[in-house]
């Protein structure tokens, strides 16, 4: 979900630059190069068109649940990881591992359903990678492979 936040907010940040420059731009060019109207117009119409698809291709708003489901997520896997450490350790039986992870897995849904209620569909790209990080993690952290 982080690597998602990130990349909606790229393009977020394109998006509201594009519509600055366009907008500011576009009326000083107007100002100053009277020459071609309709050229500014564009422009200025350009800018429009995106602060208008906002609402159709909702980047901010699916960046800002992006972000809050990111948090919301870090804190479950902080305590999921307080659990991993008991775990690793040998300190807890199997039904008390079984009844926490299934805790964490609640967490998880109701914190997904809350961000995202029509639902989440990461893309291969962003599964690879998040696959890759927590290999990388587990291998760091436990020095051992992920499971």
């Amino acid at each position: 979900m982080r690597l998602y936040r990130n990349a909606l907010g790229r393009w977020v940040r394109g998006v509201e630059i594009i519509k600055a420059v366009a907008s500011s731009g576009g009326i000083a060019g107007w100002v100053v190069w009277k020459d071609y109207p309709l050229v500014w117009a564009g422009i200025i119409a350009a800018a429009q068109l995106l602060d208008a698809l906002k609402n159709v291709i909702p980047f901010a708003k699916t960046h800002r649940a992006a972000s809050d489901l990111t948090i919301t997520l870090e804190i479950v896997y902080i305590d999921a990881e307080d659990d991993w450490e008991s775990i690793h350790a040998g300190k807890l039986s199997e039904a008390a591992i079984n009844s926490r992870r299934t805790k964490l897995r609640k967490l998880q849904l109701d914190a997904e359903r809350k961000h995202f209620p029509d639902g989440f569909e990461p893309s291969e790209r962003l599964i690879r990678l998040a696959t890759e990080e927590a290999r990388a993690y587990f291998s760091l952290t436990f020095n051992e492979e992920s499971p």
